[in-house]
């Protein structure tokens, strides 16, 4: 494992530079950021460089900081060394062809619906999916289907996407022109991918991923999606790779219009590309087929050593393959139901005691990513400070069984609802009214409620109950609180 170090290195500022700079400049963002680095935190989040200097070139990143001149190619037309290295990242993932994004997976998913869906379309969705898709459909007013997976207990997390659900869905709308799932979750479950590619294939509909926090899973032994049969899949590289943030890829498989795809990547994409994020992809891609292999394959090893400390030392439940058989080997979800800690009192405690930031929290669970990057040190803090917790619960109580999500009755369409005068109202208040906007926890950014979706008291209930970012206002369709009036 790499160990941090604690002095200034090539192209790092060091304190006295700082401080001569901050004067002049008075840039808090810097000034805030610095501090967290120079604090030694353990960072079980996202990017998944965590700080650490994998390799110098990170250094001297204004000095790279170019645009579309003589030899940098543009990312756009498809040329150049940028080509070069899609072409390198396409065959590394298994996939017909790879385009460079600077957007994010975000960027990556509207470029994919556009693509297989188009305007005014229709598209079946894993209920788990992103905000970002929420906001392909306002855009391109897409009509959403839905399918949703049972929970896994205690954790509350949803499991096996059913496979007839999906089927059912496509023979009773027929409108339907993709399916897009998330794999992995945001916990670290595996979808059945191969399964539901030949189902979406024989019905004639492609199967889109979003990949987002699995582009670590070849180094690891895992396939992508488009070696298991998906047609387009996003992943972000910097969610799980030593690259800047906001890096991401596109795969497509052989039948895409890849043509289509490379102009919708502009479509929602900058004109201004950053060259230093396209270089850091390029490098990570580079760097887990290389030499990183093996330090993911001990970050793997590492998770499942965690798992097994959890189990054996404290109160805590992990999230196992004996819970789910296919399971991200470097994803850690720790579970606290059963106890009188909560996910979120787990996650403060570990970062204001030991300076352990998990990547997310929840009611129920703290989620932890591990990276090649992670020191002995990092990963001993954690251990430590998850030991030391469970210590101090006062009791253990039997888990109660988690209620699903109400479903929701769509009354608008996506785009009808985002685009309509709006406003907001406290969620006591919103029974009844049409939500305009999507009702998102973040991390991890999965839509609960749906613009144009009908708000219920259920809904609101479970809201208040579950919310893990504190909730004061939803923000409704104007006309549905004047009919409501009526």
């Amino acid at each position: 494992m790499l160990r941090r170090k604690r002095s200034a290195g090539r192209g790092q500022l060091s304190h006295r530079q700082i401080n001569r700079l901050l004067p002049f400049t008075g840039a808090p963002l810097f000034h805030t950021l610095q501090l967290l680095a120079t604090g030694d935190p353990a960072r079980f989040h996202m990017p998944g460089h965590k700080g650490e200097p994998l390799f110098n070139t990170y250094a001297e990143v204004f000095a790279i900081d170019f645009t579309e001149t003589r030899a940098t190619g543009d990312l756009y037309l498809g040329e150049g060394p940028i080509r070069d290295a899609e072409v390198a990242a396409a065959r590394y993932f298994g996939a017909a062809d790879c385009f460079f994004l600077t957007g994010g997976s975000s960027q990556g998913i509207l470029a994919m619906l556009a693509t297989a869906v188009g305007q005014g379309g229709a598209v079946l969705l894993d209920r788990e999916c992103h905000k970002s898709v929420c906001h392909a459909c306002a855009l391109l007013d897409i009509t959403p289907y839905f399918v949703s997976a049972p929970l896994i207990e205690p954790f509350a997390v949803s499991g096996e996407l059913p496979v007839d659900a999906v089927e059912r869905q496509l023979v009773e709308h027929p409108d339907i022109r993709a399916v897009l799932v998330t794999s992995p979750t945001y916990y670290g479950v595996r979808r059945a991918l191969p399964a539901l590619a030949d189902l979406c294939h024989a019905f004639g509909k492609p199967l889109l991923v979003d990949a987002a926090h699995g582009a670590h899973f070849p180094a690891v032994g895992l396939m992508t999606p488009t070696q298991q049969g998906a047609d387009m899949a996003v992943l972000s590289m910097h969610k799980t790779l030593p690259c800047l943030g906001q890096g991401a890829v596109v795969l497509a498989g052989a039948g895409v219009d890849k043509r289509a795809l490379r102009e919708n990547t502009a479509l929602f994409g900058t004109s201004s590309p950053s060259y230093p994020i396209m270089a850091s992809i390029d490098l990570a891609r580079a760097y887990i087929e290389g030499p990183g292999r093996a330090a993911y394959l001990r970050a793997a090893e590492a998770c499942g050593d965690l798992r097994a400390y959890i189990v054996r030392r404290t109160g805590f439940t992990p999230l196992t393959e004996d819970d789910f058989p296919a399971l991200d080997p470097c994803r850690l979800t720790v579970c606290t139901a059963g106890t009188d800690t909560t996910g979120h009192r787990l996650a403060d405690m570990l970062w204001s005691e030991y300076g352990v930031a998990c990547e997310m929290a929840d009611e129920r669970n703290a989620v932890f990513i591990l990276t090649g990057a992670d020191t002995s040190s990092s990963l001993y803090r954690l251990r430590r400070g998850l030991r030391r917790v469970s210590d101090r619960r006062h009791e253990d109580l039997p888990p109660a069984p988690t209620a699903p999500f109400p479903s929701a009755e769509r009354v608008m369409r996506v785009r009808e609802a985002w685009f309509a005068p709006s406003g907001r109202v406290a969620p006591a208040a919103a029974e009844g009214l049409i939500c305009a906007r999507p009702v998102t926890p973040y991390p991890p950014g999965v839509p609960l409620i749906w613009p144009g979706e009908k708000i219920t008291r259920a809904h609101i209930e479970l809201i208040c109950e579950r919310w893990y970012n504190e909730i004061n206002e939803i923000t409704v369709v104007v006309s549905s609180i004047s009919k409501r009036g009526k």
